[in-house]
């Protein structure tokens, strides 16, 4: 019988949610972002090209876009628990990212990209975002953009105490206590924390209505539009141009240094408006998701994007202006966050909850896939018209698409039959 009144205290929902900040923190941290501290040491110790080096980050996340559906499966069919897949992916990540302090040759890292892909494709929104959905009925929004938040104050304190590290003891060594801390922090939640739904804890979620509450106490079942019905629904084209969109242009953080030395703002300013990107995310994903709670998943993605065109146009006349240039470095990292939650969300609230594992994987799939073409777009871009300013109009006009696609796919899944399961 699951509970029908709350506990006092914190409701197990917000541990959840704490768990899975922990686990970006080990895998999307730990291992994309702050591995980013070890290319140029490696690549200087071993006598590597750096840009043929890197190709092992795009490799990973080619096998983390082709594991996405088959976590969604696995999640839907219940056949696997969450934690028993978190903790396998977390492993999978961890192992070969310990075992980089031994490697001698480009070719392992390259081998190693496909294990930490496929494990990243578990460890990330597409598990995240059902799941909370599963344990919130309300802040679900402000619950996924929370765990964002918290992986952003993690990378933003550890990154100059790392990058201090690897300088003092070396990368070989670095490698090592980086994979061991990830994963000290995130194991507990993944075997004792994390649960798929607050059945599982014999709960009912955070915020529930009482009145969709069955007779035996158990939360009413899931809402929303089968899987088959979904992928041959204008809605799901609308939805996976939104991600496309969305996730090419996620990635101005990577340029914005090359665009301040174009422009001859120098070195130090592009490093600044990256910093300044970093604490705005911090700040923008809770934001974000709380104003998707309030407002609604599709305004909000309409409102962010058109705060992230007024980012563009600012970033377009800073040439002279350090100040400019913070700010609309800051603005433009509301689509780096919209990637994490409002994407979630959008989804979430085209098609309800009943398949939304195995909808919301394809749809991650199509995006990633397309995300790791954005910086050579972009810097396609700048190289053909010599004007990096053309960079910024060229996201104005995908940002305009997100919008349309946005407001078409939510008034078409207006349309679609729901069903519960």
């Amino acid at each position: 019988m699951t509970e029908t009144t709350p506990k006092k205290g914190i409701h197990y929902a917000w541990w959840v949610m704490i768990g899975y900040g922990m686990l970006m923190v080990a895998t999307i941290g730990c291992i994309t972002v702050m591995g980013g501290l070890f290319y140029y040491n490696v690549c200087d110790d071993l006598g590597f090209d750096l840009s043929a080096f890197t190709f092992y980050v795009t490799l990973s996340m080619v096998f983390m876009a082709l594991g996405m559906p088959l976590c969604g499966k696995i999640l839907a069919s219940g056949k696997i628990k969450l934690p028993v897949l978190l903790t396998v992916a977390l492993l999978m990540e961890l192992i070969p990212f310990a075992l980089m302090s031994t490697f001698t040759q480009m070719w392992q890292w390259f081998v190693a990209a496909v294990p930490i892909g496929l494990g990243l494709s578990a460890t990330s929104t597409v598990t995240a975002a059902p799941t909370l959905g599963n344990w919130f009925h309300k802040k679900t929004g402000f619950a996924i953009g929370m765990i964002f938040t918290i992986q952003s104050i993690f990378v933003a304190v550890a990154s100059p105490i790392f990058a201090g590290m690897i300088d003092a003891l070396g990368w070989r060594i670095s490698y090592v206590v980086l994979a061991g801390i990830a994963l000290v922090l995130a194991l507990p939640f993944t075997l004792f924390v994390i649960r798929y739904r607050p059945e599982d804890k014999g709960m009912l979620p955070y915020g529930y209505d009482p009145e969709a509450v069955t007779e035996d106490g158990s939360a009413a079942p899931a809402k929303g539009v089968s899987f088959k019905t979904a992928i041959k629904s204008l809605p799901f084209f609308m939805c996976c141009l939104v991600v496309m969109m969305a996730m090419m242009t996620s990635n101005m953080n990577v340029v914005l240094p090359t665009y301040a030395e174009v422009v001859g703002l120098g070195a130090i300013v592009g490093g600044l408006m990256v910093t300044c990107a970093s604490i705005a995310d911090i700040v923008l994903n809770p934001v974000i998701g709380s104003f998707g709670d309030k407002f609604g998943a599709t305004r909000s993605m309409v409102v962010w994007t058109g705060i992230t065109i007024l980012s563009l146009g600012l970033l377009y006349f800073s040439a002279n202006s350090p100040i400019l240039a913070y700010i609309g470095a800051a603005l433009n990292d509301a689509m780096y966050a919209l990637c994490g939650v409002g994407l979630a969300t959008y989804a979430m609230a085209l098609f309800g909850m009943r398949n939304y594992e195995r909808i919301f994987s394809v749809v991650m799939m199509v995006g990633y896939l397309v995300a790791s073409l954005g910086v050579p777009v972009m810097m396609f871009i700048y190289e053909a018209t010599g004007v990096f300013q053309n960079v910024f109009l060229f996201c104005i006009l995908v940002d305009i698409v997100i919008i349309i696609a946005a407001i078409i796919g939510d008034r078409a899944a207006k349309k679609l039959p729901v069903e519960e399961g």
